[in-house]
């Protein structure tokens, strides 16, 4: 399977969770961040879209089974069921930063790599940063590179550039969805981060 850089690699952990020290203070045990999320733990692992098999699988030899029952019971939990789920349990297991590390390297990065490859063509012309630049996009919102309508419309011309092998356009789509979130706010700094990764590696 090709791979994405150390740089993408460190950029999504960052982007995801604010590095070590403030994964210590805020998500080595289970978060609800509001909204439609479920339990979330590790590096932004959200057991509410997560089915149980799958969380066996990605926690099997990183945890203790106890750990691994307790995430399985918050598999497919979201909203004020998830909630309610995370005032119970919240702090009933411990995922340290190695774990979490761990479990991002080995378990998440190699299915969104895989995700990102099955959505678009022609991944495996990118250079390592390129590429890295486009997980990390989709693992923050979705692989919605073929959704109607004009939130996703920089998306689909992603696609459409991949397609055509026009690689140089794509960072510009990604500064354009800048318009989706407030100026300065965190998914306003991150798409600058990934378009500032993608040129990077199409320099290199």
């Amino acid at each position: 399977m090709i791979q994405i850089s150390d740089d993408a690699f460190q950029l999504i952990v960052t982007e995801e969770d604010s590095g070590e020290n403030y994964y210590i203070a805020h998500y080595e045990h289970f978060e609800w961040p509001q909204g439609a999320s479920g339990p979330t733990i590790g590096i932004g692992y959200d057991c509410g879209y997560v089915a149980s098999g799958q969380a066996r699988i990605d926690w099997d030899g990183i945890v203790d089974q106890h750990t691994i029952d307790v995430i399985l019971s918050a598999c497919g939990l979201r909203g004020i069921m998830a909630e309610t789920f995370v005032r119970a349990h919240a702090g009933e297991v411990t995922i340290t930063w190695p774990q979490a590390l761990q479990e991002f390297r080995s378990r998440e990065i190699p299915q969104w790599i895989a995700k990102v490859q099955a959505d678009l063509p022609n991944t495996d012309k990118l250079p390592p940063d390129c590429l890295g630049a486009l997980v990390s996009l989709s693992y923050n919102r979705g692989c919605s590179y073929d959704l109607p309508g004009p939130r996703y419309s920089e998306m689909h011309s992603i696609k459409v550039h991949m397609g055509t092998q026009n690689f140089a356009a794509i960072p510009a789509d990604i500064l354009s969805m800048q318009r989706l979130w407030p100026k300065g706010g965190d998914l306003w700094r991150r798409r600058a981060h990934e378009a500032a990764l993608f040129q990077k590696g199409l320099a290199a």
